[in-house]
């Protein structure tokens, strides 16, 4: 899982184009699903992940931020998260900043479109084997999704939902896989009863340490019945500091994943990690654009679309002088050139 910790965006471990000109429905009975259309814009979507310090921010300060989101081809906001690690991002003060309100706000106004995450807990998925753990995961989501849903729901740019549990690439025996697919649905059943056809995605880690085959056959077995549409593959670029040769790391996940994906009808995108590790292994630091060019075109071939992670703590122009280079930078090289994935 990918945190940013403080104001040194240090990442800690692993936590699209291209918005939607095309809405494709999916075969059988799945809702249609929003699919990114590959465009001009190299990524049009962007996960927000909340920290304490971000709660302080205002609805100017919000603006500025979605302004330049929105100026590099940014249409679609993924809130990483509502509760973390007990830490709630929903203000219990109506009169404090709500940046949820406040992202949805300018999302309606703009054509945006925005997914709300849920509640997450750090390392989870290494306490799956207590089935009692997952109940409990399970009920705090609920609870957060009943809540968000009556807060937000009435939001037009409200348009799905994130499950904030990712999976590791360590591939669980099929018990412990099925545990996971359960748990998914519990919570994917509860989105769609209170919001209809909305979609549900989540975005596994990839890290290399199994192979591609089993890789994709513990997907094989997670998706199908899963209630999950949209899966956002983490490319691991950044929090595995693969600054070279990463294309022949990632294209074989890649395509096995789209396989197992294609069998469920599930729509993968790629989510793209705009950061690299600073030279002391722990920090992290934006990236150069013309490896994040090479990372969306190592993927582009087996996915649908893309979205980053993250425009807040890499790419705002707002957060310092190496986000305002690679925010200058992508907008000449990706967003104004008109290029695509090649």
């Amino acid at each position: 899982m990918r945190i940013i910790c403080g104001s040194s965006s240090r990442a800690v471990r692993s936590i699209a184009s291209l918005l939607v000109a095309s809405i494709l429905a999916a075969p059988g009975p799945r809702p249609p699903v929003a699919s990114p259309a590959r465009d001009a814009s190299a990524v049009a979507g962007t996960f927000v992940q909340y920290q304490p310090w971000m709660m302080k921010l205002d609805r100017e300060a919000w603006r500025l931020e979605l302004d330049a989101m929105r100026e590099a081809g940014i249409t679609l906001v993924i809130v990483q998260w509502l509760e973390f690690q007990n830490v709630r991002f929903i203000p219990a003060d109506r009169s404090a900043p709500d940046p949820t309100e406040i992202i949805l706000d300018y999302a309606d106004e703009h054509g945006m479109r925005v997914f709300v995450g849920l509640s997450h807990a750090d390392l989870w998925w290494s306490r799956i084997k207590d089935p009692g753990y997952l109940d409990r995961a399970s009920a705090k989501s609920v609870a957060v999704t009943n809540e968000a849903w009556r807060r937000y729901g009435r939001h037009a740019s409200f348009a799905g939902w994130y499950l904030p549990q990712e999976i590791r690439d360590a591939t669980y025996p099929l018990q412990y896989t099925l545990r996971i697919r359960t748990f998914y649905k519990k919570l994917g059943d509860c989105c769609r009863a209170l919001s209809g056809d909305k979609p549900v995605a989540i975005a596994p880690a990839m890290s290399g340490t199994a192979s591609p085959e089993k890789f994709g056959r513990m997907y094989a077995a997670l998706l199908p019945g899963s209630g999950i549409d949209i899966l956002m593959l983490q490319d691991g670029v950044g929090a595995r500091g693969w600054e070279t040769d990463f294309e022949r790391r990632i294209v074989p996940y890649f395509r096995a994943i789209r396989d197992a994906c294609r069998a469920s009808r599930v729509a993968l995108w790629s989510d793209v990690e705009i950061f690299r590790r600073c030279p002391d292994g722990a920090n992290s630091e934006p990236a150069g654009v013309e490896r994040i060019r090479r990372q969306i075109d190592a993927a582009a071939p087996f996915v649908e679309g893309f979205v980053m992670f993250d425009f807040f703590h890499y790419m705002s122009p707002r957060r310092g002088e190496a986000q305002k280079k690679l925010f200058e930078d992508y907008l000449r090289e990706i967003v104004r050139s008109g290029s695509a994935p090649r």
